[in-house]
């Protein structure tokens, strides 16, 4: 009866995970298929609503999961998580194959998800709020026609790590750190969104309750994957009470009593003395060495996090944790004369074994790998404070010892590393432009293409670097090739380069009378650069000198919405509606000209003109006696004044 039962609640979980991970394919399938879908429904799109105040269909999956959470409890990390289903899948393989593992207990490991957490969604909020210090810049995602949501996107992969750096983060996320910490150690020791979750649960009313006799055998507690004393918490508060409790029921459906169930209770957090479960007199760990691992961690998730460009922070977290407790565990195996990890014996009575030499080497290996990061990151991070100190996007003055310094760095960062990251090498080209050294940046430029053939930014700078020597054509057709063939990189400015590009080759095709190809580049810059009116201003110019006066005029107020200069803008809108006999309209630009420019006697004299037609012949001679009062020499407000008189006599019939 107990096992069918066990199975029964394992099955229906089993079920619901692996539905989310057919989703996800479903997901992938239809973004193939169709090229636009569904934005990923990933946690980390909240930042975007955090940092942007765009609304993505991440935060409001998140939205839906906290409330959730408040009220039945933290189900959703065992019932829809795939990284606790990827996490559960490697015990099940490793019971399986026999491979031991535990859970650890730390004093300071297990607070690590609330400082990530913190440092993720506050921290930023609180240097914004007291410094004016900008968060880390993420992509701009595509919003609605309301400019506050993106739900849809053709960016699948937009805030999401290449392939390669997913597999590698559900090797640790899942293998190693299961086999190190335990199950589940990865929501336990790194994930700040079960954080989140685990404080919102504090809160929920949902609890695993004690609902009849209990004899006290222990079994809910075996059956529980989170470490967790369950039977000790039913006794002490009648339900389980630790923020860990991921609700998957495996206890419930373990008590041969029936006795634990899922019911509701007062929240943890509104009960006296605030029972939270905890880990006293259980820690795997002394004090200094807790002290010890979280040191390491600090360390080593500062040496990981944008290593090679290639590591994300979470993943620097997962590697941190893993990278902290493998430095105190080759401690241990220093100085203890017997050690064994996971029943392998690696040490016995000062006898060093196979296994334990093994262990040793890989410690070793581990140390030097730690450190030679580490002199990679410090040179990497000095040669970039000087790139970002110097503005260079600006082109703020250097001094050449601030140059040779960023160089040194960078050129000694990519000779000891492991690997030259393209963009280490495209900032190392913009220092060798400003130190004068066109040659190196040139060559720099040209292997960043030759080995990714579709980077935007290098084809650009070579296209930039064209025509500041004055070959026009060669940049040309360097940033035709680099439209036909750039690929778009989450996280940089390659849209926009890319919408530059089109805006200076359109321009010259328009100049060349290739009105089709100039138009269809305009648009591509105009979307490319949603912020910007250039593109809309030329193309408007385009449409006016090929007759199509209501296209220009469409593309001029758009332009005005982006912030273009409005009296160029005003002043233009207006010629061409009077050109296309629209005079209430054109009267409407030209009184907000006169405003903008009360001394200009060719908007006064334009407005009286307009006026006039418009049947408002006090007005318009209000405006040309302005203009002649500005200018006495203007002829044609004079003739317009004259002739205005002149009919408002013959109307009088005097």
């Amino acid at each position: 009866m107990e096992v069918t039962k066990y199975r029964s609640f394992e099955k229906w979980r089993v079920a619901t995970l692996i539905g989310v991970h057919v989703l996800f394919i479903a997901h992938f399938v239809h973004w193939k298929i169709k090229g636009r879908t569904l934005a990923p429904l990933e946690f980390n799109e909240v930042m975007y609503t955090i940092h942007q105040g765009i609304v993505t269909a991440g935060f409001i999956l998140m939205a839906v999961v906290m409330v959730a959470t408040l009220i039945f409890g933290r189900f959703f990390c065992s019932w829809g998580c795939h990284i606790l289903a990827l996490q559960d899948t490697c015990g099940w393989l490793m019971d399986k194959l026999r491979i031991r593992r535990q859970p650890i207990r730390s004093r300071t490991l297990i607070w690590l998800p609330i400082a990530v957490m913190f440092y993720l969604f506050i921290w930023p909020q609180i240097l914004g709020l007291f410094h004016g210090v900008e968060a880390a810049p993420l992509e701009v995602v595509e919003a609605g026609s309301s400019r506050w949501s993106s739900f849809t996107t053709d960016n699948f992969w937009r805030n999401l790590p290449p392939p390669g750096v997913a597999v590698f983060t559900f090797f640790i996320c899942g293998f190693a750190i299961v086999y190190l910490l335990g199950s589940r150690g990865f929501c336990f020791q790194a994930c700040p969104y079960g954080a989140l979750f685990g404080i919102a649960d504090q809160l929920a009313p949902g609890r695993i309750v004690l609902a009849g006799d209990c004899t006290s055998c222990g079994l809910c507690t075996k059956a529980c994957s989170s470490d967790i004393l369950v039977h000790q918490e039913l006794a002490v508060h009648g339900m389980v009470t630790n923020p860990r409790c991921l609700k998957d029921l495996d206890c419930i459906a373990a008590c041969p009593e029936q006795a634990v169930q899922y019911g509701f209770r007062m929240p943890p957090l509104f009960r006296k003395g605030h029972p939270m479960g905890s880990y006293t007199g259980r820690f795997s760990f002394s004090l200094q060495e807790d002290l010890f691992m979280l040191v390491a961690f600090l360390i080593s998730v500062f040496i990981y996090r944008g290593l090679y460009d290639a590591v994300p922070f979470l993943l620097a977290v997962g590697l941190a944790v893993c990278t902290a407790y493998l430095l105190l565990l080759g401690w241990r195996f220093i100085r203890s004369g017997t050690f064994q990890l996971r029943g392998q014996v690696l040490k016995m009575n000062g006898a060093t074994r196979v296994k334990g030499w093994a262990f040793g080497v890989f410690t070793v290996a581990l140390v030097i790998l730690l450190a030679h990061s580490g002199t990679v990151q410090w040179h990497t991070w000095k040669g970039r404070s000087v790139f970002t100190a110097l503005g260079t996007v600006q082109g703020v003055a250097a001094s050449p010892q601030e140059l040779q310094d960023g160089i040194r760095h960078y050129e000694r960062a990519l000779s000891i590393g492991l690997i030259e990251p393209i963009d280490r090498r495209k900032e190392l080209a913009n220092l060798y432009l400003l130190s004068g050294d066109r040659a190196k940046a040139v060559g720099l430029l040209n292997d960043i293409i030759a080995e990714d053939p579709a980077h935007v930014e290098a084809r650009y700078r070579l296209g930039e670097l064209a025509s500041a020597a004055g070959n026009n054509e060669e940049a040309i057709a360097i940033w035709e090739s680099t439209l036909e063939s750039g690929a778009v990189r989450p996280h940089s400015r390659d849209e926009e380069l890319l919408g530059l590009a089109a805006l200076a080759v359109a321009d010259v095709r328009a100049r060349q009378g290739d009105a089709p190809t100039a138009e269809r580049l305009y648009a591509d810059a105009a979307a490319r650069l949603p912020n910007d009116p250039r593109p809309l201003l030329a193309w408007s110019a385009l449409e006016a000198r090929t007759g199509s006066e209501q296209q220009a005029i469409t593309l001029l107020q758009q332009a005005l919405d982006r912030g273009a200069d409005e009296l160029l803008v005003r002043n233009n809108l207006g010629g061409l509606l009077l050109r296309d006999g629209r005079w209430n309209e054109a009267k409407e630009q030209y009184q907000r000209l006169a405003e903008l420019r009360p001394a200009d006697a060719q908007i006064r004299y334009t407005l009286g003109v307009a006026q006039a037609r418009t049947g408002e012949p006090v007005a318009a001679q209000e405006s040309l006696v302005q203009a002649l009062r500005l200018d006495p020499d203007h002829t044609r407000a004079k003739q317009a004044l004259d002739l205005l008189v002149m009919n408002q006599r013959t109307n009088t019939g005097s």
